[in-house]
């Protein structure tokens, strides 16, 4: 949450951003092609690009703006805010199970798609190391990355996650890119598939969870309730169809699901036939075979 002086600070940033007729291209195909779709405290505002489909926060931020943000300011409840030894003993002797930060389900979709134990794993954006130490539990060998250097210390002195420093670093190619939560907070969505195109092996997935972004929530759960998913913190507010289409572009086939997950398995496949409206998706992407036709199925609605 923004304390009251953050909140202050963002408005008037953004009000000048305003004045000064800040840049409103998309942030990932760049097109000059948006729209803007609605106001939010009349200063920022959601914008589709009519491009690529993605909807993002306007005014935009930069990737300094954004590093300062997730270094000094970033807050997020549990996420975000280091337990104590007492509470982190208490995690750690339940390993998480029925807490905020259960990795369960998102374990489990490793498993559906045949990630074995041993299998190395990427955890992008691990923040204190909840999820990384989950998924070692669970037999993976997990490198993990973590922009917040306080969040990345804690995660490598308490949990003993072996963080990197750099993503330059890797020992080697990646079988799993590993991302939860993290796509909707970036400046620029294709530094995903960028990453992923740099650290996978050739048949390594990259497995993304992000809050759903669908039009169609939009009346399902009512405007309000939609919006409260983009703003300050998520500048980016992710659909399926974005998904799909930019994995297209980056040279990975995808398919797209929601929760709850089942029946996952390795792309290219049929995407969810549940019509995609659980709070959160799922993008599972692989490098497309060379010589293949891009082949995406149609989403089921």
């Amino acid at each position: 949450m923004l304390s009251l002086r953050q909140r202050i600070g963002y408005f008037a940033w953004a009000a000048s951003q305003h004045l000064t007729r800040s840049d409103a291209t998309c942030p990932s195909c760049g097109s000059a092609d948006t729209a803007l779709l609605r106001r939010k405290y009349i200063v920022t505002s959601l914008r589709c690009c009519g491009s690529c489909g993605l909807r993002f926060r306007f005014p935009k931020d930069s990737v300094g703006r954004t590093e300062q943000f997730y270094q000094e300011e970033y807050s997020e409840g549990f996420t975000t805010d280091c337990p104590s030894d007492e509470a982190l003993s208490g995690l750690l002797s339940q390993n998480f199970l029925n807490s905020a930060k259960d990795f369960t389900a998102y374990v489990n979709v490793l498993r559906m798609l045949g990630l074995q134990p041993g299998a190395s794993v990427l955890d992008f954006g691990s923040s204190w190391g909840y999820g990384s130490w989950q998924m070692r539990e669970a037999g993976f060998r997990v490198y993990s990355y973590e922009v917040s250097k306080p969040r990345a210390r804690y995660a490598a002195v308490k949990l003993a996650c072996e963080m990197l420093g750099s993503l330059d670093k890797l020992p080697a190619a990646m079988d799993c890119l590993f991302s939860a939560h993290v796509i909707e907070h970036l400046p620029n969505p294709n530094l995903l598939w960028e990453l992923a195109d740099r650290v996978l092996s050739p048949d390594g997935l990259l497995v993304c969870f992000c809050p759903n972004g669908s039009p169609h929530l939009e009346s399902v759960y009512g405007l309000h309730r939609y919006d409260q998913i983009w703003g300050k913190v998520h500048p980016l507010l992710i659909t399926p169809d974005f998904l799909t289409g930019a994995s297209g572009r980056h040279g990975f086939v995808c398919s797209v699901h929601s929760t709850p997950f089942a029946g996952v398995s390795r792309p290219p496949g049929r995407q969810s036939a549940d019509g995609l409206l659980g709070a959160e998706l799922l993008m599972v992407a692989q490098r497309r075979a060379p010589g293949a036709h891009l082949h995406q199925a149609s989403m089921v609605r």
